[in-house]
């Protein structure tokens, strides 16, 4: 038979020496990245078309200021056209002859004439002023249409007679402008001689 032994092997434990931990005091690490991170690449292109589009706003602003502020002034010079019209005074009557009488030896009968009242100076100054009135408002309809307002139109009013002249590129805009004058107030006829020339 075979013999077993048992070995056991006993570690005596030395104590170690304590040592003290210092701790120090480093600074910690900051790692910078350079170049910019797609957040900032993102909120620089969306800043960047917000610009532009504040840009063109204020540029389509300005515009728009720029024909009201022309509107105005013709609608102001057409007021005053007609105040002007209104004012005029009547036309005077023509001056009659001085009458002489001379003392004869026999009293005689001597005709003097009686001055004939004339007509009243207001209809033709109404008539003037209506067609000033209604030119400034067929010019006005006529800028109002975005294609029509690039082209000078001429127009003239005429015992509501509107007679248009000037150029345009095409017939269809001939007949819009007519049609547009034609549905201003006043206007009971239109002349057009409009010349198409295609560009």
């Amino acid at each position: 038979m075979a013999e077993i032994r048992d070995t056991h092997t006993v570690v005596d434990e030395v104590p170690v020496e304590r040592r003290t931990v210092i701790e120090g005091d480093y600074p910690p690490m900051v790692y910078e990245r350079r170049g910019l991170s797609g957040g900032a690449v993102a909120a620089l292109v969306i800043a960047g078309i917000i610009g532009a589009i504040l840009i063109t706003l204020l540029i389509l602003n300005t515009q728009q200021r720029n024909q009201d502020a022309e509107l105005a002034t013709e609608r102001a010079r057409a007021d005053a056209a007609q105040r002007a019209a209104a004012q005029a005074p009547s036309p005077t009557q023509q001056p009659q002859p001085p009458v002489v009488v001379m003392q004869p030896s026999q009293p005689t009968t001597v005709p003097v004439p009686v001055p004939v009242p004339t007509q009243p100076a207001t209809t033709p100054s109404t008539s003037s002023t209506s067609s000033v009135s209604t030119e400034v408002d067929v010019t006005t309809k006529l800028l109002d249409d975005a294609d029509l307002r690039t082209h000078p139109i001429n127009v003239k009013v005429d015992n509501g007679t509107a007679t248009l002249s000037g150029e345009l590129p095409s017939e269809e805009l001939k007949a819009r402008a007519e049609r547009i004058a034609s549905s201003v107030k006043g206007v009971r006829r239109v002349k057009n001689n409009i010349t198409v020339k295609s560009e």
